[in-house]
């Protein structure tokens, strides 16, 4: 389970004119575009936004946040090769843009690509101005456990812990990559502080009930599979900690 931090940056710097770039009135049109298609993608429609963004694309074509805001568009529509031109583009713009960097390897998560993903989380983290490192190295840790690679994913998911202790998410891909290195104790730790922080993280209470039920506490195991069935009933989660609860049920539980 990643997450993916892709924020955008507001309006787009006016580039400077010449002679034969955008004139005032140009600009002034595509940032106005620019700021209704940065609405949309804020509330989750990415088609209006990028109804407007070629808009500003038309007016101001070398804007970096232009095509940056393209590209996370196109991704919200699962687009994520015509996503990564636009970011490829923004970057000759701009080569010290360093959220398309994240941008492109959010996308290439999504394409199941882990090296390429790799590349570019690494890029970003070497931005020691680079606001929020520990999403990065949540999703670094990600692609490094999608390859199989459980040292390398466990360490950033740590570092993404340390960096910021309430982060969740992170807390419940560090109990899976734990649990599948064969470290129950280690895992089950980083689930409970997991489902502690997100109460309603149905993923986490069910892989915490099943390693309970693994290890043999069957309370522990039994109360988290009810907290599963509780949360979302209807679930094909909840059907899965069903049937747990009528193991215990008949082992005596």
């Amino acid at each position: 389970m990643k997450i993916l931090n892709l924020a955008l940056s507001f309006l787009p710097a006016l580039l400077l004119f010449s002679g034969c770039g955008p004139d005032p009135k140009s600009i002034q049109k595509a940032t106005f575009h620019y700021g209704l298609g940065h609405s949309y993608l804020q509330q989750g429609d990415p088609t209006s936004a990028l109804r407007e963004l070629y808009e500003a694309e038309k007016l101001n074509p070398k804007d970096a946040p232009t095509q940056h805001a393209l590209g996370m568009a196109l991704s919200a529509k699962g687009k994520y090769t015509d996503a990564l031109e636009h970011y490829r583009r923004a970057l000759e713009l701009d080569p010290k843009y360093t959220e398309v960097h994240n941008a492109m390897g959010a996308a290439y998560l999504e394409m199941g690509k882990w090296d390429e993903a790799i590349q570019e989380f690494q890029i970003v983290l070497k931005d020691i101005l680079y606001l929020t490192p520990f999403y990065v190295h949540n999703n670094l840790g990600w692609a490094y456990y999608k390859k199989g690679d459980l040292s390398n994913a466990i360490e950033n998911y740590e570092r993404a812990v340390r960096m910021k202790p309430d982060f969740g998410l992170a807390q419940y891909n560090l109990g899976i990559a734990y649990r599948d290195r064969k470290q129950p104790d280690l895992a089950l730790a980083a689930l409970r502080q997991a489902t502690a922080l997100v109460p309603g993280l149905l993923d986490g209470h069910f892989q915490l009930g099943k390693l309970y039920f693994e290890t043999g506490n069957k309370e522990e195991a039994e109360k988290s599979f009810q907290e599963v069935v509780r949360l979302a009933p209807k679930s094909e989660t909840a059907q899965r900690a069903q049937q747990y609860l009528d193991l215990l049920k008949k082992s005596g539980r």
